[in-house]
C-alpha cells in the first residue's frame, strides 16, 4: 500500500460503510452492490466455474492470477444492477469473469476481444457453456465496432476492461470508453494496481469525466455516466 492510501484509509473506510455520501445513488451503489453480502442465486455456479479454472491453471502456473470469488462475485452484482442486454469486455485469461456476467441473464450477449491470453486452452474450457451468447473478435476494434453495432438502442451500455494488451488497444478503448460514458454508460475496470497501462486508462478516464461518478478501491473501479449524477469520485474499501 502506498503513502497516499496509508493516510487516506480511515476515510474511504467511513465512506465505504455510508458515512459522508450525499448522493443517494452513491449511497445504493455501495451500500447494496459494492459491498453487499447477501448471498445471490448464480454463487455457487460462479465458484464451480472458478475452481475448474483453479484445477486447469495448476498445471500451467504456480500461482494463477484468476480472479478471486469475491471480486467475480461483486462483478456479477455490477452487472445485474446496471442489467444490460449486451456487455463488451477487453481482456481476459481464464473465463471466470466473462462467464459471471453472463450468469446475469440467460438472454445476455457478450462481445470480447480477448487480448494477448496465454490461457486459450482454458478459457475455452471454463466459456464452453456459453459459446453461443459470446462473439469474438480478432482485435478491440473489431470488437468495439460490432459491440456497436449489436447494442444500438438495447439497453445500459456496459463496458469492462480487464486489460490491455497494447498502447494502441489502450486508445481505442479509451476513445470508446468516453463514448459509452458520454451515453450515460457504464465502465468498469480491473487490475489496477497491477498493470500500468490499465491505472493511467482509468486516471485519464476519471479526469476527462463531466458528469457522473467513479468508485475504486485502487484496483477496481467502476464509472456510472449517468448526467443527472453529480460529478464525484469515490475512494473506497470494497
Amino acid at each position: 500500500m502506498n503513502l497516499k492510501r496509508y493516510y487516506t484509509a480511515f476515510n474511504r473506510y467511513k465512506r465505504s460503510k455510508g458515512f459522508g455520501i450525499h448522493s443517494p445513488f452513491a449511497f445504493s451503489f455501495v451500500l447494496q452492490v459494492l459491498r453487499e453480502r447477501c448471498p445471490y442465486y448464480a454463487y455457487d455456479d460462479i465458484s464451480s466455474r472458478r475452481k475448474l479454472a483453479l484445477s486447469l491453471a495448476a498445471d500451467v502456473a504456480r500461482h494463477p492470477r484468476i480472479i478471486s470469488l469475491k471480486n467475480a462475485k461483486m462483478l456479477f452484482r455490477i452487472v445485474c444492477y446496471f442489467n444490460p442486454r449486451v456487455m463488451l469486455q477487453i481482456g481476459t485469461s481464464y473465463g471466470v469473469s466473462t462467464t459471471a456476467m453472463l450468469d446475469v441473464d440467460s438472454r445476455s450477449k457478450l462481445v470480447i476481444y480477448t487480448g494477448d491470453n496465454p490461457h486459450r486452452d482454458i478459457y475455452d474450457k471454463v466459456t464452453a457453456d456459453y459459446k453461443g451468447r459470446i462473439s469474438e473478435a480478432a482485435t478491440a476494434d473489431e470488437a468495439i465496432a460490432h459491440y456497436r453495432a449489436v447494442s444500438q438502442g438495447d439497453g445500459v451500455k456496459f463496458m469492462v476492461v480487464n486489460s490491455v494488451d497494447s498502447d494502441m488497444t489502450r486508445e481505442s478503448v479509451m476513445r470508446y470508453a468516453e463514448e459509452v460514458l458520454d451515453g450515460e454508460g457504464v465502465v468498469a475496470m480491473r487490475n489496477l494496481s497491477r498493470d500500468e497501462r490499465m491505472a493511467t486508462l482509468f486516471n485519464d478516464l476519471d479526469s476527462s469525466l463531466t458528469h457522473g461518478m467513479t468508485f475504486t478501491n485502487g484496483r477496481i473501479a467502476v464509472i456510472v455516466g449517468y448526467r443527472h449524477l453529480p460529478r464525484q469520485s469515490f475512494s473506497l474499501w470494497f
